[in-house]
């Protein structure tokens, strides 16, 4: 009986070409390796990302790495970007200096903005993709502040101005007591006197008032009982409203901080957009760099932060 192989292929092997190919993956990291030794942040973000490098960066784009090799490093991206963040935020501090950051865990960085009371959480920075990612409710009311302001308004307006309003209506209420208790008595006498001579009216007219009087009795305890309360509601009005113009003070710190740095609203939120190429583009050789949007005229020096790395932005002189 003929032996049945347990596998059929045409197909030959080709260990040359595995070889070469595992060849290839160990110079890309080894590259990677190398780039970090020596600190050449630009080589490293056009390994970690060579098509979004020559799109953006590269004044005649060259074919891409092979695709997958990025793939060799997503398992350590954590650790890349702890390694870009200090060069990266060093940039950053001049460029948006009213941005603070925080390490939370290894190369995740918060975003606060600020350096004054209360500062905001406002999203977070990634450091290989050279971008903020703002938390969404935070800065839609930010840009929703900044709308308000050019019609000279600001943000919790309309609320403070309600609580206002409110607070006059009780303490109107409050500061009535004296009429209420005049306006008892004269009711009681009334519903008195209607009791006492209730024969010389009709029995359907008798009720009509006695309901109406008891009616205005029931509407006086209503707000007298209010009025009771009143102490209350105005000084929980007063915290909101308080907390309020707390927040519509942070709003106008963050508006004034970006108008001071880049003239308009607008205008940082361009600097948002092209923070990759700004920041990239520093980092080439000054022959290089025609054509490109960066903001710096020099590169920023590196400095050195103790782990776990908390950087503050600051003004570089």
């Amino acid at each position: 009986m003929e032996t049945m192989p347990y596998i059929e292929s045409d197909i030959p092997a080709d260990t040359a070409a595995l070889t070469e190919k595992l060849q290839t993956k160990i110079q890309y990291l080894q590259a990677i390796q190398n780039a970090l030794a020596v600190n050449d942040v630009r080589q490293i973000y056009e390994l970690v990302d060579s098509r979004k490098y020559n799109a953006f960066i590269r004044p005649i784009t060259r074919a891409p790495l092979e695709w997958g090799l990025p793939n060799l490093v997503q398992d350590v991206q954590l650790e890349l970007s702890h390694a870009l963040a200090v060069r990266a935020i060093d940039y950053l501090s001049v460029a948006f200096p009213f941005f603070y950051y925080v390490e939370t865990q290894l190369g995740v960085f918060e975003v606060y903005f600020g350096n004054w009371w209360d500062r905001r959480y406002f999203g977070t920075f990634d450091p290989v993709l050279v971008q903020f990612n703002f938390e969404e409710t935070v800065y839609q009311q930010l840009t929703d502040a900044v709308a308000l302001a050019e019609q000279g308004l600001r943000y919790y307006t309309v609320q403070i101005d309600q609580l206002t309003n409110t607070n006059r209506t009780l303490q109107k209420i409050a500061s009535q007591q004296v009429q209420r208790n005049n306006k008892r008595a004269e009711v009681e006498s009334q519903l008195d006197e209607l009791d006492q001579h209730a024969s010389f009216f009709g029995a359907r007219h008798h009720q009509e008032e006695r309901e109406r009087l008891t009616e205005m009795l029931q509407q006086l305890d209503a707000t007298d009982q209010k009025a009771i309360e009143v102490p209350t509601l105005i000084a929980e009005n007063n915290a909101q409203i308080l907390y309020y113009s707390k927040q519509d003070t942070l709003l106008i710190y963050e508006q004034s901080a970006i108008i001071e740095v880049f003239g308009t609203f607008d205008n940082f939120e361009k600097a948002v957009d092209t923070l990759y190429v700004d920041y990239l583009s520093t980092l080439l050789p000054q022959a290089d760099r025609s054509g490109k949007q960066n903001q710096l005229s020099k590169v920023v020096p590196v400095i050195l932060y103790p782990d776990p790395l908390v950087v503050e932005g600051r003004q570089t002189t």
